[in-house]
């Protein structure tokens, strides 16, 4: 008998036990026996300032900075339990607390005082400030209780709208989200310094009881090539053109051909940079360098430089126009043109013929149409200081069928970023050295010392010199009466560029009615100072969808600005003599007659002109 209670109780003295062990351990985990008092200091990181963002003016005109704040919050419930009590005074009343919280906040006493009576609601937004008077009358506890002070900043964009694909934006942690606040986050974010206090018994800090503050030391601060005002012209001149043509979204990029800066940068839709994360996925696209398309016969000019570079042919070498050449496979057309029976390379450019452009690129074969692209930039990242460029799509020669050999020539069947064919541009208008594009000039430290600066720096040469200054006067000639960017000229300026058309892909289709209109030119052609790029997508059927028609003005009206702004001389001043530049500068129409003049007698004139060369 007793051997079978020694077989019950064992296994329950064992459970015992356990139950015991596990108690003690749970209890150990919680309760540190070493505390004998509990301890109200505190120790926590305070941020750094933000780093600003300048543009090529310097610090005088910041394009985005941080303003160091002082959130304030309200909690009625600790304003209730504490004893508000002055030296030498009595205690004072939940009214006179809050119409000192009023008045140094700025606010409404009414609004603040049904607030504190307010418990219900604890922790209620009252302001942002950094007014230091009114921070020190809300720290001391002799004056005012149940307010929470939180040290944080805010970004600002002094610019509003302007720049903001360039810039980006910042998240409510100060953490870049877009543009140079994500590129240079690293650099823009200071480092953080230390705070050591006191808490209270609901753990928040006591402002007056401070122990030690380290400060913070601020963020670098970014210096870009880009001057506001050029920005500003050029936004404006985009905004009014997608209005003006009924395009649904566009981009232009300007840039120093001498160096590769970029002296603006603008996308359409954009966004509020206040306001990034509502909105929409078309907004936040930067459209020059995250956004791939296929340029159409804005790549004809690569074409034609490598031919020549080649040796292969001149600006007067001549082919045929027929479409039905035996000796060439599934020629483009050029729609409802009709063209002499042979036509100079010189006039193919200007009058943009698909069919000659098309039979040269077969000549010129795919081998060294593709080897030449590549020197020209495309298939890979320039390696701006944006996030999120993409390298476009130009696929190995090997791979190309024979369609392929007269379309990519046209600028069919492959796709390019609008940086890469601005940067392809930009080396035909420096004689041949092409650069790699770059947005940010310097980078200053807290103490203003210079930790890196932009040396231009050559990406090669994919032409020659001789090749460039050819390709110049053979483009002159679409900027010009008989080319496809009439509206594009600039009287007093001679104007070097290409248009195009390229019609967009729909359900694995070309379609007939949308497209995309590009100009990408420099001025003035026998010096090159801009290398400018409009582009406006279509969305919808327009009349005037044509690159000349619709990116042309819009280039017009950018450059027109740019060349005052910048005081850039006239290379054709003898245009200038008898026309108003005012006047002249101020319309559209680049053959606009002269105001003095009578408008019968400048129809007159120009159809004797027309008679005589007839005659002739």
């Amino acid at each position: 008998m007793r051997g079978e209670n020694w077989r019950f109780w064992f296994p329950v003295v064992l459970l015992l036990l356990f139950a015991g062990y596990s108690s003690q351990k749970l209890v150990r985990a919680h309760i540190n026996p070493d505390v004998d008092d509990i301890d109200y200091t505190f120790e926590r990181d305070l941020p750094g300032c933000r780093g600003s963002i300048y543009g090529s003016l310097g610090k005088s005109y910041p394009l985005a900075k941080s303003v160091p704040l002082w959130e304030y919050r309200l909690d009625p419930v600790a304003l209730t339990n504490c004893v508000v009590k002055p030296k030498g005074a009595p205690p004072r009343t939940r009214g006179e607390i809050s119409d000192t919280i009023a008045e140094a906040l700025g606010l409404d006493r009414v609004k603040v005082r049904k607030m504190v009576y307010n418990t219900a609601n604890r922790y209620q937004f009252l302001a942002m400030s950094s007014d230091p008077v009114a921070h020190k009358t809300l720290c001391d506890s002799h004056l005012v209780a149940g307010v929470r002070i939180e040290d944080t900043q805010v970004r600002q964009y002094l610019q509003g709208r302007l720049l903001s694909h360039v810039l980006g934006s910042v998240n409510a942690e100060s953490v870049g989200s877009a543009g140079i606040e994500l590129r240079y986050n690293r650099e823009l974010t200071g480092v953080p310094g230390k705070i050591r206090g006191m808490k209270d018994a609901r753990r928040h800090e006591i402002y007056d009881r401070r122990i030690e503050t380290i400060a913070p030391l601020p963020g670098a601060d970014i210096y870009l090539t880009i001057d506001h005002n050029v920005q500003y012209e050029v936004e404006s001149a985009l905004k009014w053109g997608l209005e003006e043509f009924g395009a649904a979204s566009g981009w232009c990029v300007v840039m120093d051909p001498a160096t590769g800066a970029i002296l603006a940068l603008a996308s359409r839709p954009d966004f509020d940079p206040l306001a990034f994360g509502r909105a929409s996925d078309a907004a936040k696209v930067n459209r020059v360098t995250n956004f791939t398309y296929e340029p159409g016969s804005v790549m004809k000019v690569i074409t034609v430089a490598g031919a020549i570079d080649m040796g292969l042919v001149r600006a007067d070498t001549k082919y045929t126009t027929n479409r039905n050449d035996e000796r060439y496979y599934r020629l483009p057309g050029d729609g409802s043109h009709v063209w002499e029976p042979f036509m100079s390379i010189r006039d193919a450019i200007v009058h943009s013929s698909n069919i000659v452009i098309g039979k040269l690129g077969c000549d010129l074969g795919p081998e060294r149409l593709w080897t030449f692209m590549r020197k020209f930039g495309f298939g890979e990242k320039t390696g701006i200081e944006i996030p999120g460029e993409e390298c476009g799509l130009l696929p190995p020669w090997r791979k190309w069928d024979k369609v392929k050999w007269s379309r990519a020539p046209i600028g069919q069947g492959v796709s390019v970023t609008a940086i890469q064919l601005c940067s392809a541009y930009q080396a035909i208008a420096n004689d041949g050295l092409r650069m790699k594009p770059y947005i940010v000039e310097k980078i200053l430290n807290h103490k203003g010392e210079e930790v890196y600066r932009h040396t231009p720096t050559p990406a090669g040469r994919p032409i020659k010199e001789s090749t460039a200054r050819e390709m110049r006067k053979i483009m002159l000639g679409v900027a010009s009466p008989a080319g496809t960017a009439r509206r594009a000229a600039i009287r007093g300026y001679s104007v070097a560029g290409k248009t195009g058309t390229a019609q967009k892909v729909v359900n694995g289709h070309y379609s007939d009615s949308l497209f995309r209109a590009t100009f990408c030119g420099m001025v003035p052609a026998s010096d090159p100072k801009l290398v400018i790029l409009v582009t406006l997508d279509f969305d919808e059927k327009r009349k005037f969808h044509q690159g000349g028609n619709s990116s042309g003005p819009v280039f017009r009206r950018i450059a027109t600005g740019l060349l005052r702004y910048l005081m850039i001389p006239p290379d054709r001043p003898e245009e200038l003599s008898d026309f108003d530049d005012d006047d002249e500068m101020s319309d559209d129409n680049p053959f606009k007659p002269n105001k003095s003049s009578n408008l019968v007698d400048y129809i007159s004139n120009t159809i004797k002109g027309l008679q005589s060369s007839l005659i002739r």
